[in-house]
């Protein structure tokens, strides 16, 4: 839990925009918390990331 550092919304424009949300671990690649098919919307993706950093008390990064 310690080496959780952040949690990250990514934003994949092109023909269809894509918010993937993904969790950022010290010394390892990040790992992605929503599916590559499921399209939510941005308000949905902001809140699931708001809700998970403060109930794991680290930072909301965007990209």
């Amino acid at each position: 839990m310690k080496d959780i550092q952040s949690i990250r919304i990514e934003v994949k424009e092109g023909i269809y925009t894509r918010h993937v949300l993904y969790m950022k671990i010290r010394g390892q690649r990040d790992v992605p918390l929503t599916r590559t098919d499921e399209n939510l919307t941005p308000h949905k993706i902001e809140q699931k990331a708001s809700e998970l950093a403060y109930f794991l008390h680290i930072p909301v990064e965007v990209f």
